[in-house]
């Protein structure tokens, strides 16, 4: 009995675990892109884009979808895990290797579909990215299958600093000695390989630590074609599991495969629509980081919904979905109005210059939409219903799709950012749609939202109030001083933040019973609430 409990406490701290890592590495994957930026340029970071969605996909596969799938193999199979190991790594390294070498016989092919001839060389390096996946899913499924999620921890997060050290010092140096755009963005992905091999070598070392083999000694009986087989639905299995973690990975692909032919047909020189496209990518980080804000809160309740529906508790699981769905209007919605209003001091503290500032203002309003929908497929998978996320998705990448192709050639980037956020908009009524069907009602109570509603309203009149009357006052306006912007960017970041949490500690976005989970914030609410009466 104790021991069963000891291991269900052993799988939930792993799992907290890994939610710390993947949160971490988020952050630095995000983060990293500003400073390759300011030293790359707008043309260098756009070679390092039009690149990074392959290595991109490599890394989540690698990370959530082989290796849970080689996990729940062992774990239904513990006598037979030399062999099972040793099965899927050969299969992924077979895998691994058709890849690689499609990407280097392909990369000419790839690099005119994507309008620019010059990728070539820069899409076979990325090519290479593929041969560590057999080495870090295999190595993360043999621990995971054993409920030992600290292997997968920690070379998560040494990849992702390794990574992101190597291509900042690389570009460091490579700038120093006058390179071009494209080197630049090869040195970049020179040093994600270098991040890759960071990851393999960490989880190398707790495989030898802790005595498991890859048993390929096991495989001499495997027929090539039942290798095939397998390895095509272990891919399939992957990429279902882990689609959610791909959304933003396969809308930079529309993008990567369309952008720049639309671009030309809008009237702009091959030259000008790669510049253009690196400032449209700028959008990218700020996108990502805005949805980790938005969902790694609401997310962690979605466990907890799974577990009430498990118990038959109907009522728990109405209240969880109602808050994790808040709460992601909340953050998502905060972060959306937040950019829109601050984008150009903002662009000019992160990126140098205000150029673009216009569409990136359409592109970060489906952060808000983007939000909802990660929440709603995850909610939907606590309910059971696992394939409609994916239906939504693809008639997300569809839309996407058409309205690039529509709206582009008329209104340059910023069709492509209206075409995003109407993609997203789309997948999150639907989202909510479906949660409808899955649970009888999307929401418990009006009242909370809407507070949360006047919440999202006080924050957009206070700081687009305060950033007027500050534009106003100093003497130095709107991108003339880097620092000037950046400190007003932080000024209206700091107001806007304060304006939510007075706002949440008033008025009823959050019930009583909600309040009651957070003691501590739970006394400062009653402080103000009191002050009001």
């Amino acid at each position: 009995m104790n021991r069963k409990g000891n291991q269900k406490t052993s799988f939930l701290g792993g799992a907290v675990l890994l939610s710390i890592a993947a949160i971490i590495t988020k952050i630095i994957s995000a983060g990293y892109r500003i400073p390759f930026q300011n030293m790359a340029g707008d043309l260098g970071f756009y070679v390092y884009q039009q690149v990074y969605p392959f290595y991109g996909f490599m890394t989540i596969i690698s990370l959530y979808g082989f290796p849970l799938v080689l996990s729940r193999q062992l774990a239904e199979n513990p006598k037979k895990q030399q062999a099972t190991t040793g099965f899927y790594f050969v299969g992924l390294l077979f895998f691994s290797l058709v890849t690689c070498v499609g990407m280097l016989v392909l990369a000419p092919w790839l690099a005119i579909l994507m309008g620019d001839p010059a990728l070539t060389g820069v899409l076979r390096v990325t090519g290479l990215s593929f041969l560590f996946v057999p080495f870090l899913s295999v190595a993360r499924g043999a621990t995971q299958g054993q409920h030992d999620m600290l292997p997968t921890a920690i070379s998560n997060v040494g990849e992702q600093l390794g990574r992101v050290t190597a291509i900042l010092l690389i570009t460091y140096l490579l700038m120093n000695a006058s390179a071009n755009a494209y080197q630049l963005g090869t040195g970049a992905i020179y040093g994600s390989l270098f991040g890759s091999l960071t990851g393999v070598i960490l989880l190398f070392m707790f495989l030898h630590k802790r005595g498991i083999a890859l048993g390929i000694n096991e495989l001499r009986h495997v027929s090539f074609k039942q290798m095939t087989s397998q390895v095509s639905l272990l891919l399939g299995q992957s990429v279902f599991i882990c689609i959610n973690a791909l959304i933003l990975i396969l809308f930079q692909f529309v993008d990567v495969f369309s952008m720049i032919h639309l671009l030309q047909s809008f009237g702009l020189s091959e030259g000008e629509s790669y510049e253009l496209k690196g400032i449209y990518d700028r959008g990218q980080p700020l996108i990502q980081l805005g949805t980790i804000l938005a969902t790694t809160l609401a997310l962690a309740l979605v466990p907890a919904m799974s577990e009430a529906r498990a118990r038959g508790v109907k009522l728990a699981v109405l209240q969880y979905q109602d808050m994790s769905l808040r709460l992601a209007f909340l953050i998502g919605g905060a972060a959306t109005i937040g950019l829109v209003i601050i984008m150009e001091p903002l662009n000019h503290m992160l990126f140098t210059d205000i150029e673009g500032a216009g569409f990136l203002r359409v592109l970060v309003l489906s952060i808000a939409p983007a939000a909802v929908y990660l929440t709603a497929a995850a909610v939907l998978q606590g309910h059971g219903r696992i394939r409609v996320p994916v239906v939504i998705l693809g008639i997300g990448l569809g839309l996407k799709t058409l309205a690039n192709i529509a709206l582009i050639p008329s209104y340059g980037a910023t069709g492509a950012a209206i075409a995003t956020t109407i993609a997203f908009t789309t997948m999150a009524g639907l989202g909510m749609i479906a949660i409808k069907r899955a649970a009888g009602k999307v929401i418990l109570h009006v009242t909370p939202y809407m507070a949360l509603a006047t919440t999202l309203t006080a924050l957009a009149v206070v700081t687009s109030v305060c950033y007027g009357f500050m534009a106003r006052w100093t003497e130095i306006g709107i991108g003339q001083s880097r620092m000037h912007d950046a400190g007003l960017a932080l000024m209206l970041s700091g107001i806007g933040g304060l304006v939510v949490l007075v706002c949440l500690l008033i008025l009823p976005v959050f019930t009583a019973s909600e309040w009651d989970q957070i003691p501590k914030i739970k006394k400062i609410r009653g402080f103000f609430i009191r002050r009001k009466e």
